[in-house]
């Protein structure tokens, strides 16, 4: 690659010239079994095949920057000094490419290997010659794995490099650089690798090798043929002596040595551009900048949260897209080592998921990870956005509310200047809450039990205490229906999205029916209005908190048309069931006492919703106990 080195069927080309020996035809089979060729040629040139192998490496490189660059991307950073390479070459060129680089790597050289193993104290750490090592001091080189019965050696009868390559692939993720399919070489260390997984008793399979292979013509090949073997291709057009390789390869070891600075560069460049007018690559390019280097303190994530103006919000799915990802390969992961009898891997560290984690507790107990953290201010700043404010809503409907960073950061941003539109003000601040006014812990068939209860034990303290749980209210908001983003107002939330209030058991009215089987069900009613009204005016508190309820309008126009019990009250919302209840409790009540009916009729006077004044004149209307001055009182001043 550069260098000035043959490839080996180059070498074997060079052997049988300068050995004046007769080549097979160019398009024989024979050229696919190149080391078979070498072994024949040593049978008849048995002192001389190995001296013109020396011969022909033993040169002066012509460059070295591709070996200077795998050298910089096979170094170990951190602690862990050293360099982990191999190579399959004879030639002592990595040796000459590492002047200026950091002190002298380790050497091994086949048939004597290091055990590749991947461990903080005994890890692997020099380059191997796998196959030997070129010895230009007048030695025989006989220790070279160069023909058909060197290969059967290293990988079959001593086995050595078989070893050596099975434990290779267990341990580490391989790259290969500079072989073809057909290689010899990486025939011998595939099957070697294939022979190790037929030979595991659990039948584990391993991740990929990955080899980069160049192509011709405007399409890529199959890749089935390189799958069959576990690797993984990594095509590149084989245009201009492979430029884009070498090229490729040297750019990766600069960005590698100054890590730090690529990134930057990477955020910077791609940063500003929504995901998709990038070409994919770019777009996984910043993504694994921002999410996927978990041991550098989050510099990428704080490049991009810093970018001003802020990076678009479309980013955020794909930060999203990529803790969804990792989640899935993970649960593969999880089922085939429980399959296999072993520990999975270590779980991925998730980054936008914890930002909506399940609030089991106020306490924040699923940890943010120091990426998502970062981004916090990122999101923040667009709090004006409305596919922000639809994403969350989706998490919301999920069950999955802002983490209490999240939230904290919210509420600051809410405090200062400048101050945002009105509705999305008290989209976020609803968000952000901390009270239990937007959330329900309650499980879905938390009070199923209770209507076997019902008839026999109803006025049971403890049952109305549950009764009481099972209804209380909450706020949830949904995406709006109907609304166009262009035309929408966003100085109210309805503009934004829409409130609705539920209850703590989504099914208690059902279960509520079961009074109807009991002896005067009115009379039970009437005993609880105090705990009815309070808990309409719950609701239409609930409303209020986000300005859409009032004296002059709230829901009960539209969910409670007629306020005494009529066919056209379709109670899309269960909470209008409310005003059925209320009103049979309070018609109980009127008919006993004039008294109590005044009583109840003036408390509602008093509570400041519109629901509430057509509650009062629709009771002053019934009532016999109301003169016709007081009931045009009533109609005139509420």
């Amino acid at each position: 690659m550069g260098a000035g080195l043959p490839d080996f069927r180059g070498l074997v080309e060079h052997c049988y010239t300068e050995l004046g020996a007769a080549m097979p035809d160019k398009k024989s089979g024979d050229w696919n079994w190149l080391d078979r060729m070498l072994g024949s040629l040593e049978a008849d040139f048995p002192d001389q095949m190995r001296l013109k192998v020396v011969e022909r490496l033993n040169v002066l490189p012509r460059d070295l920057a591709i070996h200077a660059a795998i050298l910089k991307l096979a170094r170990l950073k951190g602690s862990a000094n050293g360099t982990r390479l191999v190579t399959t070459n004879f030639d002592l060129f990595f040796e000459d490419a590492k002047a200026g680089m950091p002190a002298a790597q380790a050497l091994h050289s086949g048939p004597v290997l290091p055990i590749p193993r991947n461990d903080l104290h005994a890890s692997w750490r020099s380059i191997v010659y796998l196959h030997g090592r070129l010895d230009t001091g007048g030695g025989d080189n006989q220790h070279l794995v160069l023909t058909s019965a060197d290969f059967g050696r290293a990988y079959l009868t001593d086995a050595w490099a078989a070893r050596f390559v099975a434990r290779l692939f267990a341990e580490f993720t391989v790259l290969f650089i500079g072989y073809s399919l057909n290689d010899p070489v990486l025939r011998y260390m595939t099957d070697a690798f294939a022979a190790e997984d037929a030979l595991s008793r659990s039948g584990r399979k391993r991740p990929p090798a990955y080899l980069f292979v160049s192509y011709t013509g405007l399409t890529l090949p199959d890749a089935k043929s390189w799958h069959a073997r576990r690797l993984e291709p990594i095509f590149y057009r084989a245009a201009y002596n492979h430029r884009a390789l070498k090229d490729t390869l040297v750019e990766w070891a600069t960005a590698r040595e100054d890590y730090q600075t690529s990134v930057q560069q990477i955020v910077q460049r791609n940063g500003p551009r929504l995901p998709s007018a990038l070409e994919p690559s770019d777009s996984e390019n910043l993504v694994w900048s921002v999410c996927d280097r978990p041991s550098d303190s989050a510099h990428g994530a704080r490049i991009f949260a810093a970018l001003d103006p802020p990076a678009p919000i479309e980013w955020l799915a794909a930060f999203e897209r990529r803790d969804t990802d990792a989640r899935a390969a993970y649960r593969q992961e999880v089922t085939l080592a429980k399959k296999e009898g072993r520990q999975p891997a270590p779980a991925p560290t998730y980054h936008i998921e914890t930002l909506f984690a399940p609030r089991l507790d106020n306490s924040g107990a699923v940890a943010v990870s120091e990426q998502a953290f970062v981004l916090i201010p990122w999101i923040v700043a667009h709090l004006e956005d409305r596919s922000l404010t639809d994403w969350v809503i989706a998490k919301l409907q999920a069950g999955r509310p802002p983490h209490p960073l999240f939230r904290h950061a919210i509420r600051r941003r809410l405090d200062a200047a400048p101050t945002m539109a009105e509705g999305f003000a008290i989209f976020w601040r609803t968000v952000s809450s901390e009270g239990d006014w937007m959330v329900s812990h309650t499980a879905d068939t938390a009070f199923f039990d209770l209507r076997n209860a019902i008839a026999a034990e109803r006025n049971a303290g403890w049952l109305d205490q549950e009764l009481r749980s099972a209804m209380r209210p909450y706020l949830k908001l949904k995406p709006r229906f109907g609304i166009s983003r262009a035309t929408s107002d966003s100085a109210r939330l309805s503009g934004i999205a829409d409130a609705e209030v539920v209850f703590s058991d989504d099914d208690v009215f059902a279960q509520l029916d079961r009074i109807e089987l009991t002896p005067d069900p009115d009379r039970y009613w009437a005993d609880r209005l105090d705990a009815l009204t309070q808990l309409l005016g719950q609701v239409l508190d609930l409303y209020a908190a986000v300005g859409e309820a009032d004296a002059l309008l709230d829901p009960t126009a539209f969910q409670r048309p007629s306020i005494v019990p009529h066919a056209q009250n379709r109670h899309h919302a269960d909470w209008a069931r409310l005003y059925d209840l209320v009103w049979r409790g309070w018609v109980r009540v009127d008919a006993a006492s004039a008294l109590d009916s005044r009583y109840w009729i003036e408390r509602w006077r008093r509570i400041p919703y519109l629901g509430f004044r057509r509650l009062v004149l629709a009771a002053v209307r019934h009532s016999a106990h109301f003169t016709p001055a007081e009931k045009l009182e009533v109609l005139l001043n509420g």
